[in-house]
């Protein structure tokens, strides 16, 4: 029996800088892994295929699953037997902004490297992951990245210092589709806050370009917003489309409950604890994590 635990992101920061002509929005975010995480339990079969299922009857557990798509690619790719039952405890809400989906592909890439012995370095792992999703190739490093095009152009970044935030997660599916599609780029350049938090590391520089588009079409989230605002007293951020809401904190006396929805107080996780937290110990054995992810050299942002 392989466990896995699929980390969530958030988005620190978010940009929209252009639109490709098939119509993929190019973007520049800032990438950063907490401590909130699905479980994933893989056992091989005897039946040559993937039988996946799950605890959420609102995610479909078939070919369309993201887990799925990846099996089915490499099965394609590198002619390998798909003989697993995998079964995958959701912590992390559909919808949300937090990239479960993405999070979940990315870890069964990883193992499908490992289990098989692939060899496949980062760069030829993030090929194949951003022909499956966006936010797919930065859950290939995790820890603090920044990502720009449609996600494919990762830059390590030094690791964020411990930090500690307040995150809401309301029960509401934000479609990462439908908000861009109401989105309206500028045709006059913006000054990037993205480019001021590098130079000088202030986190309370940084926005998210998508907020206004998904609050439009999602009022309430809006009002959750600034019912954690008046409750906490300080800047709230939503996480790449929404629909979840974070905010730095460095005290526990906070309010349990924002409107009728819960707090929950998470932590940041560096590269390293990333690494270790997700791997796959099958009786002790190293965790899924090869060669081709310490070949991938940290660089600053040119």
């Amino acid at each position: 029996m392989y466990k896995l635990k699929s980390y969530a992101k958030l988005n620190l920061g978010l940009e929209v800088v252009g639109k490709r002509e098939d119509g993929y929005h190019l973007l520049k975010t800032i990438f950063q892994t907490i401590d909130l995480y699905d479980e994933i339990k893989i056992k091989k079969n005897n039946y040559g295929k993937l039988r996946l299922s799950g605890n959420r009857d609102n995610i479909k557990w078939d070919s369309s699953n993201i887990i799925s798509k990846v099996f089915l690619i490499m099965k394609e790719k590198f002619n390998i037997d798909i003989g697993f039952d995998i079964e995958v405890k959701k912590n992390i809400p559909v919808g949300s902004g937090l990239g479960g989906g993405s999070s979940n592909g990315a870890v069964i890439l990883l193992f499908l490297n490992d289990y098989y012995k692939l060899g496949l370095n980062l760069d030829e792992l993030v090929d194949i992951a951003v022909t499956i999703g966006a936010d797919l190739p930065f859950f290939l490093i995790g820890g603090t990245v920044l990502a720009e095009g449609i996600g494919e152009r990762l830059t390590e970044l030094k690791n964020l210092k411990k930090t500690k935030f307040a995150l809401l997660m309301p029960q509401i599916t934000v479609s990462t589709a439908l908000v861009f599609s109401k989105l309206n780029l500028t045709s006059t350049g913006f000054k990037s806050k993205i480019n001021l938090f590098l130079a000088s590391g202030d986190l309370n520089v940084l926005e998210n370009m998508l907020e206004d588009a998904t609050f439009e079409l999602f009022p309430e989230l809006k009002e959750y917003r600034d019912l954690m605002i008046k409750a906490l007293g300080s800047f709230i951020m939503m996480s790449g489309s929404g629909s979840s809401l974070f905010v730095i904190v460095k005290k526990d006396d906070l309010p349990d409950l924002i409107g009728s929805k819960k707090l929950l107080i998470v932590d940041s996780i560096n590269k390293t604890e990333y690494k270790k937290g997700i791997g796959a110990w099958p009786s002790g054995k190293a965790p899924v994590f090869g060669v081709g992810i310490r070949r991938f050299e940290s660089s600053r942002p040119r």
